[in-house]
């Protein structure tokens, strides 16, 4: 299968991974500030963005695809940072192969499965009539019966593309069908295993997806674990605090 992916820079390389129902451009800021030191690999999630699907959509089928994509592009001994369900699958994906990883990043999500946090937006984006639909206004609006957060819209929205095949009429830029079906498989927790090499929680301090009683969950798995908390961030930290967000991710890359 296809993973689409955006090339930048040179020296160590580093694979990011994006979050739930986004793409590789999300984190590009970060990707683009990496770059100077690091050869980046800023990945769309399979099923996400230009990449193709993969079924079930799964943690483990995800990092599998990620692990051949990497295979594909001769990568050994990387570093990989991963936001939200992207640091999901960058855990799955160091647990299933932990030889092949030097270091781990983990933007604001926990190794444990979560309840369903996300319904009202699955509803809402099934929703939108995406052939009557005149404009992203309307589909804002649309969105708005289900979804009250104008941040989480607009963030939705900026995937709201027109249907290569019939210009009048729109799509997202995920899957959504499989999405939606496979939505507790993306919900559950990465695998049990140990990768004892150096990884990073970055946490948001406003942020309730990495609490106190995740601690064990993440001890187990990554025993060489550091902990850095962005003050006054919620869950999309790099976006929120971009600076500070760079210098963590620097200062642990250059260890």
């Amino acid at each position: 299968m296809t993973i689409n992916f955006q090339k930048m820079g040179q020296g160590e390389p580093i694979v990011i991974i994006h979050g739930l129902f986004g793409t590789s451009d999300n984190l590009k800021q970060i990707a683009k500030a990496l770059s100077d030191t690091r050869l980046v690999y800023l990945i769309d999630l399979p099923g996400h963005g230009g990449s193709d699907s993969t079924h079930p959509l799964s943690l483990v089928n995800m990092a599998k695809r990620i692990h051949e994509f990497c295979q594909s592009q001769s990568l050994n001994n990387f570093d990989v940072l991963g936001h939200s369900l992207g640091g999901k699958v960058a855990m799955e994906l160091a647990l299933m192969q932990p030889l092949l990883i030097r270091s781990l990043i983990v933007a604001d999500i926990a190794p444990v499965e979560y309840p369903r946090r996300h319904d009202a937006i699955i509803q809402g984006l099934q929703s939108v009539d995406l052939i009557n639909t005149p404009s992203r206004q309307q589909a804002d609006k649309t969105l708005q019966t289900l979804i009250d957060d104008r941040g989480i819209r607009a963030f939705l929205i900026k995937s709201l593309k027109r249907d290569k095949s019939n210009s009048m009429a729109w799509q997202w830029d995920f899957d959504l069908q499989n999405l939606a079906k496979d939505y507790d498989l993306l919900i559950k927790a990465p695998r049990k295993g140990v990768f004892d090499k150096n990884t990073l929680f970055i946490i948001g301090g406003e942020s309730n997806y990495v609490l106190p009683e995740h601690k064990q969950e993440i001890i187990e798995r990554f025993p060489n674990v550091k902990v850095k908390v962005i003050q006054n961030a919620g869950h999309w930290l790099h976006a929120e605090k971009p600076v500070a967000f760079e210098k963590i991710c620097r200062d642990f890359l250059s260890q």
